[in-house]
């Protein structure tokens, strides 16, 4: 059992990664801050068999144990609402449909490009460098498949990652 709530999703994403290479047949329950849904789906492709979040109950705990010992995946209520939320305004919108979703950094660095924070001042927030934050500035701009900020301000919109 991994508890991530002291990782950010990059090192518990090596870390899940590491594990399964080493060992196939080992089950891994991860214990999570609510990660979004496509960062659950890649530690399932990475191979856990369980994910809770942080507040998930005692008895959702237990049966995950009791799910994952019969050779199934477990999600909890939380988690699983938030998958089928994402799938249907994926099928109603069809906005949510990007070639390559965003990253869990690209994201929040999306959002502050709608706060209107300049890359100097998110590179200050972020502790990284301005080149890394144009690096996802540009990579934002091709996933979105929009021109300039204001193109990414509308997708967020339109999507409501912003209010």
């Amino acid at each position: 059992m991994i508890s991530a709530n002291m990782l950010i999703f990059t090192e518990l994403y090596k870390s899940v990664e590491n594990i399964t290479t080493e060992n196939k047949a080992i089950k891994i329950i991860i214990i999570g801050n609510d990660y979004d849904v496509i960062d659950i789906r890649k530690l399932f492709n990475k191979g856990i068999k369980s994910y809770l979040d942080k507040n998930s109950s005692y008895d959702e705990f237990i049966k995950s144990i009791e799910v994952l010992l019969s050779n199934e995946i477990y999600v909890c209520n939380h988690a699983k609402d938030r998958m089928i939320n994402f799938i249907s305004n994926e099928q109603d919108t069809g906005k949510n449909q990007i070639k390559d979703p965003l990253t869990r950094r690209e994201m929040e660095i999306l959002k502050l490009i709608c706060d209107g924070l300049s890359s100097k001042d998110i590179s200050e927030k972020l502790f990284i460098s301005i080149n890394t934050v144009e690096t996802h500035r540009k990579r934002i701009l091709l996933k979105l498949n929009v021109k300039n900020s204001v193109g990414v301000v509308k997708y967020a919109l339109e999507n409501h990652i912003i209010d």
